[in-house]
């Protein structure tokens, strides 16, 4: 979409689909590190492109007569777009699922099989891409590698639990999992294994822990 083509405009709705929550225009100047106008207008063109939610409160605690006028807020709507908010990677799923139909068919190998084999070499093609160092990470180093290449493919970690753990907020495969969600929920977790590989961070684990609509693993030191 040619609308998040512009970069500020992107920015600007970065911050408000990180936030998690409605946010004040305020908010989203801080945020993004804009002025309140150029905010404002970017706001305004993604709430009429149906891009953002738009609501109306008064800040916490705040209420009655005196109170002021309610501030204007925004909030991301859940929609799947060319340019990928929240991120989709169907380009990985299409490279993993090719090579396994194409080593299935060679070699008469189980295709599910041949999917895992191929999505644990394809993580690890893609972690040793971003890796940035050939030593042993610490957990801490590990975990912000980790979230740092994880970022770029979509999955939104935020760190949690003091720092130890990534909540993966976003599933790169959203609509591939209704297809046949135990197969690509497998496909996916040896494809971060193998991220994890490629990146050297042998000090993390993943964990089959996540809720919906965030992606089924985290990643724990």
């Amino acid at each position: 979409m040619n609308l998040l083509a512009e970069p500020t405009r992107r920015q600007v709705y970065d911050a408000v689909r990180a936030g998690r929550v409605p946010m004040t225009r305020d908010a989203v100047a801080a945020a993004s590190g804009i002025s309140r106008r150029l905010a404002t207008f970017h706001l305004d063109l993604l709430a009429e492109a149906g891009l953002l939610a738009v609501d109306y409160a008064r800040p916490p605690g705040r209420s009655g007569p005196g109170a002021g006028r309610p501030a204007k807020r925004y909030l991301a709507t859940d929609v799947d777009l060319d340019v990928s908010m929240p991120g989709r990677r169907y380009d990985v799923a299409a490279r993993i699922l090719a090579r396994a139909v194409d080593v299935s068919s060679r070699s008469a190998a189980d295709p599910r099989s041949a999917a895992l084999v191929a999505a644990r070499q394809e993580g690890e093609r893609i972690g040793s891409e971003r890796r940035v160092s050939r030593r042993r990470l610490t957990g801490r180093a590990a975990l912000e590698s980790a979230d740092v290449a994880l970022s770029d493919l979509g999955y939104e970690p935020i760190a949690d639990d003091r720092g130890k753990r990534l909540v993966l907020r976003n599933c790169p495969f959203h609509a591939v999992v209704d297809v046949a969600p135990e197969l690509v929920c497998t496909v996916n977790g040896e494809f971060l294994g193998g991220v994890l590989d490629g990146l050297g961070c042998d000090r993390l684990e993943l964990c089959p822990d996540g809720v919906a609509p965030d992606c089924c693993v985290t990643v724990r030191r």
